[in-house]
């Protein structure tokens, strides 16, 4: 059976099974969450740590038959995406890959599910509290903060920049002029090149169309999500997927 072939019989399963993968608002939400360094959402993410069926449940997905192997190869992608999104998010390049190449280590090490499941667990938190401290180098002001998480939080609905101010309970104009002052962007900028570099990180990351993904954070047009992602990035959105779009290991090594 080819690659095309198995695709069809699988997609037709999860049809009669009604099982998905875990929608994609709320992936991002996780790792949006992470790179915030917001510990009380990361937490509620957490694995049950002494269950061997962790990664059995449909919203994983199956990359392996064999239970162990498909937790391997969970952990991996896992620490694979949310290194890069702390990279793009302020953590330096080289601490958070050779942290990356640490945690896989370790976790080549292990023998069971429960003990990647824990390690998993660390993972993720270890991360969200390196970027917390990242998060506190900047040493913004306590609105500024306050706006930087709440549009962090809301990517993906249709903010204005009075919604946040609102959110905050500030005057817009005034907390504008907080973003410039500290940020060196306006209060609209800033919301609008973090909606797209949110949306460059799925363009690298998954395969949804881009007419979806341009409608996800609130872009009126397809034509308006893509003038604004080229003048953000210097590249259209389809561009920039060719250029950096990256199949993980895991997918390469099976569909070899």
């Amino acid at each position: 059976m080819n690659i095309e072939q198995e695709l069809h019989k699988h997609l037709f399963q999860q049809r009669e099974e009604q099982t998905q993968h875990l929608e994609y608002n709320l992936e991002f939400q996780f790792y949006n969450a992470v790179a915030s360094g917001d510990m009380e959402t990361v937490s509620r993410y957490c694995t049950a740590e002494q269950d061997e069926t962790v990664y059995d449940g449909t919203e994983y997905g199956r990359l392996s038959e064999n239970r162990l192997q498909n937790a391997r190869y969970h952990f991996v992608v896992a620490v694979a995406l949310i290194t890069r999104v702390c990279v793009e998010q302020g953590m330096e390049r080289e601490t958070a890959y050779t942290l990356s190449d640490i945690l896989i280590q370790r976790m080549d090490r292990l023998t069971t599910v429960p003990e990647i499941s824990a390690l998993h667990n660390a993972m993720i938190r270890d991360f969200t509290r390196r970027m917390q401290e990242v998060r506190r180098a900047h040493a913004y002001s306590i609105h500024v903060s306050k706006a930087i998480s709440y549009i962090s939080a809301h990517l993906h609905e249709k903010l204005t920049t009075q919604d946040i101010a609102d959110a905050i309970s500030l005057n817009r104009s005034y907390l504008s002029t907080l973003f410039r002052r500290e940020i060196g962007k306006t209060l609209h900028q800033y919301l609008l090149s973090a909606k797209l570099q949110s949306a460059a990180q799925l363009l690298t990351t998954s395969e949804i169309p881009l007419s979806e993904i341009g409608a996800y954070y609130g872009f009126a047009s397809q034509s308006h999500f893509i003038q604004c992602f080229q003048r953000e990035t210097g590249l259209t959105p389809m561009e920039y997927r060719r250029k950096f779009y990256q199949r993980s290991e895991v997918s390469d090594s099976k569909n070899g």
